[in-house]
């Protein structure tokens, strides 16, 4: 904590002269015998506001081995560990209307539905076995079909009509 709140100089180093300078006092004597420099003010606080870095700016910085284009880096730095796969990774059996050879990066469908509704549909609710393909259906009427084949609705069972638009093609409020 001491390091986070300290200033960005030493402020018992710089001293306000008689001549409307700043004199900053180093640490220790430069090379060549250097052991103040006097700035005006603002020269001094354009220094300072060198020292910000700009928004969204790296102020990590490695050189030498650690830098990104080092020659000897991979001698140094370790390789990330590899990671483990996700079950739900597999493709399915039955692919969704491409071939996943076409979309590499594509994710299966079960680890969408897991990692938006946080419901794992590859694994069965009854009988906590793995789910199985039934059959695919894009269209209205085979929506239909299939799930009344299947036993998981009744013969046209539809929702209610949406009401029609207003003229306008605006929503009729109940006022």
């Amino acid at each position: 904590m001491r390091y986070l709140a300290r200033p960005p100089i030493a402020q018992d180093r710089l001293e306000l002269r008689d001549d409307a300078t700043v004199r900053y006092r180093f640490k220790r004597a430069w090379k060549d015998g250097s052991t103040a420099v006097d700035l005006h003010p603002f020269d001094l606080l354009a220094r300072l506001c060198a020292l910000i870095p700009p928004p969204r700016f790296n102020m990590v910085r490695y050189h030498g081995v650690l830098s990104a284009h080092a020659k000897l880096r991979p001698e140094v730095v370790p390789e990330p560990p590899e990671p483990e796969p996700d079950p739900l990774e597999v493709q399915p059996s039955l692919p969704l209307c491409v071939e996943p050879e076409e979309l590499p990066r594509r994710k299966p469908w079960a680890w969408l539905l897991k990692h938006v509704f946080d419901k794992d549909v590859s694994v069965c609710p009854r009988c906590q076995g793995p789910t199985t393909w039934l059959e695919v259906a894009t269209e209205p009427d085979a929506i239909d079909r299939a799930l009344v084949e299947h036993g998981l609705a009744l013969p046209h069972a539809r929702p209610p009509p949406l009401p029609p638009l207003s003229p306008d093609a605006q929503l009729s409020l109940p006022l």
